[in-house]
């Protein structure tokens, strides 16, 4: 793909992902969440070994266009209650030091769009402010908490609209074709590879923000603010 083909930026977003200063802040993130390896079995430990040299050989992919997410590492977690199992995604730590990045530089252009009764997966704010909000409706007359949960919400989200509501932000086709694919690196489980044609993988430092993008968009085709959104004041904790 020549550069002289994508539409870019003023902002240079994509010219900040590529910097070995934005690398090195989306690795740290990523060692402070901690977390197991991804396909290529290297541990954060690892990488953080030859720091210097993963994250050149990262900058230069990522310029080149050589950059490919690995599939991620399917692993099946119990739900609370007895209530079956819940898939989670685990990336390499190469492709999450590239997706927390991405989040450092897309959650500030993001988080000022939201609504203002979204709690879920943002900086600052938190289920028990939910709640909280929930109690303070209650008494200002409102009769009803109705509790809702969202089945398969990150399995579900189309990646088209997704990326189409992302590009109304941001224009830079380099950073939708990164998300693009991120999103469609596919799921390792049995040494099988599946692709993935929808949904985001719940355990992707991205993840979360790209449900809230999804999420305010359906907020903004008429949820009342008048309330506490329960999908997301609680997504992806049931």
């Amino acid at each position: 793909m020549l550069q002289q083909d994508l539409l870019t930026d003023e902002r240079r977003l994509f010219e900040d992902l590529c910097t070995l200063d934005r690398l090195r802040a989306g690795f740290q993130s990523v060692k402070k969440n901690k977390g197991s390896p991804g396909v290529d079995g290297i541990t954060i430990a690892e990488f953080d070994s030859r720091l210097d040299e993963e994250l050149g050989r990262l900058k230069a992919e990522l310029e080149s266009w050589t950059y490919k997410p690995a599939p991620v590492r399917r692993v099946e977690i119990p739900k609370p209650g007895g209530r079956g199992t819940r898939n989670l995604g685990v990336p390499t730590v190469r492709d999450r030091v590239v997706q927390a990045t991405l989040k450092h530089l897309l959650e500030p252009i993001f988080e000022p769009t939201f609504s203002a009764n979204s709690y879920g997966f943002r900086p600052g704010r938190s289920q028990h402010q939910a709640i909280e909000a929930a109690r303070e409706i209650v008494a200002g007359g409102k009769p009803y908490v109705v509790d809702l949960d969202l089945a398969q919400c990150f399995d579900r989200i189309h990646h088209d609209r997704l990326i189409a509501r992302v590009g109304k932000q941001i224009p830079d086709t380099r950073i939708l074709r990164l998300i693009g694919v991120t999103l469609r690196s596919g799921v390792m489980a049995n040494g099988l590879m599946t692709p993935t044609t929808e949904g985001a993988v719940q355990g992707s430092p991205l993840s979360p923000l790209l449900s809230n993008i999804v999420l305010d968009e359906l907020d903004g085709e008429g949820l009342d603010h008048n309330h506490v959104h329960p999908a997301q004041a609680a997504i992806g904790e049931r």
